[in-house]
C-alpha cells in the first residue's frame, strides 16, 4: 500500500550489536549450489557449443573426404574403361584386316558384327551397370567375330548356363580375359584352342576361360595391360565380393573369376 511504501525497514543486529546489512544476510545464507550454478551453467553452454562445432567440422571433413574419394574412384574407373575400349578396337580391326588381306567373303559379315559390338560399347557402357544378358551377348558377338578370321574353330568351346535376366554387371569386365585367350591361344596357322564357361546361379557368376598357349611371343607394349586393368576395376567395384585366380601350367593358361553380381560398390554416373 502507498502509505507503507516509504516506511523504513527494520534494522537487524548481530550478537555484538553490529548492524547486519540485508545483502550480507542473503549471501551468507545462500546455499553453495546456487552460488556456483550460474558459473556452471555458463561453462556448460561453452562446452556444448565447442563440442557441436568440433563435431560439425569433423562431419564436414568426413563428407569432403568421401566426396573426394568418390570423385577419384569415378575418375579412375572412367580411365580404366577408356583403356579397355581402344585395346579391344585395335584387336578387332586387326581381325578384320586379316580377313580383308585374305580377300575373304566374310568381310561384310565381320563388319556387321563389329558394328553391333561398337553400338554396345558406345551406347550401353557409359551406364554405371549393364544387363548381364547384354554383356554376354556382346561376348558372344566377339567370339563369332574371332571365328570368322580363324582357320580351325573346332577347338573353341563356349558354354553358358543360368538365368541372365534382371541381373547387372560392370560393363566390359570379362572381355580382356577372352581377348587374351584368343590372342595367345592361336598359333601361326590360325588354329585355336579356347574354352569359355559362364555359369550364373542366383546372384553369383562363375567365369572360366582356358587356352593352350600357342602364341607365346612377348608383347611389351600390351602385355598385361588388360589383366591389370581388370584387377584394378575388380578391387574398386567388388572389393570383398570376388575371387580371381590365374594359373599357367606347362602350355595351359586358365582364369577363374567368381563374382557376386549384387555387390557392386561404386558406380559411374
Amino acid at each position: 500500500m502507498p502509505e507503507f511504501r516509504d516506511l523504513p525497514r527494520p534494522k537487524m543486529f548481530d550478537a555484538n550489536g553490529k548492524e547486519i546489512l540485508e545483502n550480507k544476510i542473503f549471501h551468507k545464507n545462500k546455499p553453495l549450489f546456487f552460488r556456483i550454478m550460474p558459473a556452471f551453467f555458463y561453462l556448460s553452454i561453452i562446452a556444448i557449443s565447442t563440442i557441436i562445432r568440433i563435431l560439425s567440422e569433423y562431419f564436414n571433413n568426413q563428407q569432403h573426404k568421401m566426396f573426394v574419394e568418390s570423385q577419384r574412384t569415378t575418375a579412375e574407373l572412367i580411365y580404366l574403361r577408356k583403356q579397355t575400349n581402344p585395346h579391344f578396337l585395335f584387336n578387332t580391326l586387326n581381325s578384320i584386316y586379316s580377313l580383308a588381306h585374305k580377300k575373304s567373303d566374310l568381310v561384310p559379315e565381320a563388319i556387321v558384327t563389329l558394328s553391333e559390338l561398337m553400338r554396345y560399347m558406345l551406347y550401353e557402357t557409359d551406364n554405371k551397370t549393364v544387363l548381364l544378358e547384354k554383356e554376354i551377348n556382346y561376348i558372344q558377338n566377339y567370339i563369332e567375330l574371332q571365328k570368322l578370321r580363324l582357320n580351325n574353330v573346332e577347338n573353341i568351346y563356349v558354354n553358358i548356363h543360368g538365368e541372365t535376366k534382371n541381373k547387372y554387371i560392370e560393363p566390359l569386365l570379362l572381355i580382356s580375359f577372352i581377348e587374351n585367350a584368343f590372342k595367345y591361344g592361336t598359333d601361326y596357322k590360325g588354329n585355336t584352342r579356347v574354352k569359355i564357361k559362364i555359369q550364373i546361379e542366383d546372384n553369383t557368376l562363375d567365369f572360366w576361360v582356358e587356352n593352350r598357349v600357342e602364341n607365346n611371343v612377348p608383347d611389351p607394349e600390351n602385355s598385361g595391360i588388360g589383366i591389370s586393368n581388370i584387377k584394378n576395376r575388380l578391387k574398386l567395384l567388388y572389393p570383398d565380393s570376388h575371387t580371381l585366380s590365374i594359373e599357367q601350367k606347362d602350355q595351359n593358361y586358365s582364369v577363374h573369376l567368381n563374382l557376386k553380381l549384387d555387390q557392386i560398390q561404386t558406380s559411374i554416373n
